[in-house]
């Protein structure tokens, strides 16, 4: 009975060894997610940033013109 029990102790720690390491796959597939997500956003705000500057200089432009 003794030995039984200890086989339930081995399967018992693979079980939480694979949870930890289901675990930790997970959150590093999220924190990448999350990192790709906060560059998104940069390169978001960016773009946002050029379009509206080149709003600006156009508008720049067309007064000009119209001032001649």
């Amino acid at each position: 009975m003794p030995k039984y029990h200890h086989h339930l102790t081995r399967t018992a720690r693979r079980q939480h060894g694979a949870i930890l390491i289901e675990s930790l796959i997970a959150l590093a597939v999220l924190s990448l997610g999350a990192a790709v997500m906060f560059r998104g956003f940069d390169n978001l705000q960016a773009t946002s940033h050029a379009a509206n500057q080149l709003g600006v200089d156009t508008r720049a432009q067309l007064k000009r013109t119209e001032a001649r």
